[in-house]
């Protein structure tokens, strides 16, 4: 075979033999030492080769899936708004743009590995939790290793923010309870994958991060339910009480969570919902200044600077108005209809970790369409699993209509 020959043979196959390096990018989240490290993997792992590799029957056959449709919308939209963001200028706003066909690709990929190559999909999620689990370990002893007990962890990695790298051990958490220790054969391989579970969630308290702690109990009752696991779920609800127990009786040394109020979220809140109410139907545009300042709670201080809405749906709102808020309503309930519909088949997994990242983001995030960053592992991976099936399902209806 000569060379032109064996290259259309090799495109042919598409861009579900990226499943290797997909995993690697993905497990990078968590080992990469910054985001600088994580987009260079991306854009020469994933992005790259995946120019080559999609081909048109792919945006076709992923144009099937509602949720993909919904999803370019939204992003296309809010790249559109930065054109009439004050201050607008051409190079800022190609700066931003570019971050929709680098998402674009990752989702059709995503879906292409995930739909096409089940065996390989499997291996790659088996990787990302090993990695998650390791990333977390190597990053405790780093960082008590010159940080006092009992600081808040922050992670060695790409994701090193306290309460992003906990909203993605959550989500992780839900992979491994929900998802590979059911799948594992034997009992050792289960109980690797309780002790990965244990490390998982021991991860997330000890960020300190509330939202995501609550929201990895909130999941992991649900899931119990969902598998009728009622054992499972009394006894966390029983270790759930006794924990809130003990916090709101013990000491203020023993509470610094509530020690922290809200972290100055009501005040941030506040000062853009009311820049919202004023330009209430556009946005104010993807290129907006997004730092605001609220008034630090100690006397005489100066104002804090805070740099983003921390509130993922609030931010859509500033950014893109209410009919961004439509479109990420439509994208979520899209996303919501699919994990339940994988629920009663028996897969809850997907709906879980959706439901971390959409909890999560009450409290924290602001942008949907970015570079490679923490968005992309809790919101936009569930979203592509989601995305997959529901492409996958169509296809299956139609060759099963087909004379």
């Amino acid at each position: 075979m000569n060379l032109p020959a064996r290259w259309e043979a090799w495109r042919a196959r598409g861009p579900q033999q990226l499943a290797v390096t997909l995993g690697v990018f993905l497990a990078g989240f968590f080992l990469l030492p910054s985001g600088k490290a994580l987009n260079n993997v991306y854009y020469a792992l994933v992005l790259t080769p995946a120019l080559f590799l999609l081909r048109g029957a792919d945006w076709r056959w992923l144009a099937g899936s509602r949720l993909w449709r919904l999803a370019m919308l939204l992003l296309a939209y809010m790249t559109l708004s930065g054109l009439w963001s004050a201050g607008f200028s051409f190079d800022d706003w190609l700066h931003e743009a570019k971050a929709l066909p680098y998402l674009a690709v990752y989702l059709a990929v995503l879906a292409c590995v995930c739909a096409r190559r089940p065996v390989a999909w499997e291996r790659l999620l088996r990787g990302v939790a090993l990695a998650a689990v390791v990333g977390t370990v190597l990053s405790v002893a780093l960082y008590y290793g010159s940080v006092p007990w009992p600081a808040r962890l922050e992670f060695q990695a790409a994701v090193y923010n306290a309460n992003e790298g906990a909203t993605l051990l959550a989500g992780c958490l839900m992979l491994v309870l929900f998802h590979l220790l059911p799948a594992a054969r034997g009992r050792r391989r289960q109980a690797g994958w309780g002790l990965a579970a244990l490390v998982l969630a021991a991860g997330i308290a000890l960020t300190g991060s509330r939202t995501p702690l609550a929201a990895a109990v909130l999941c992991t009752g649900l899931g119990f339910a969902l598998c009728r696991q009622w054992r499972l779920l009394g006894l966390l609800a029983a270790a759930s009480a006794l924990a809130i127990g003990l916090l709101l009786v013990g000491g203020g040394h023993d509470r610094p969570a509530l020690q922290r109020g809200d972290s100055y979220r009501l005040a941030i809140w506040q000062q853009f919902a009311a820049r919202v109410a004023d330009r209430p139907w556009l946005g104010e545009g993807i290129l907006t200044d997004d730092t605001t300042q609220v008034a630090a709670r100690d006397a005489g201080a100066a104002p804090l600077t805070m740099n983003h809405p921390h509130n993922v749906y609030l931010a859509t709102a500033l950014y893109g108005g209410l009919p961004a808020v439509g479109l990420l309503a439509a994208v979520v309930a899209a996303a919501l209809w699919q994990g339940v519909l994988m629920a009663r088949d028996g897969q809850p997994v997907w709906l879980l970790v959706l439901l971390v990242g959409l909890l999560c983001m009450l409290t924290d995030g602001d942008r949907l369409l970015h570079a490679p960053r923490g968005v992309w592992f809790y919101f936009w991976l569930p979203v592509g699993a989601l995305m997959a099936r529901q492409t996958a399902d169509r296809h299956r209806q139609a060759l099963n209509a087909w004379p």
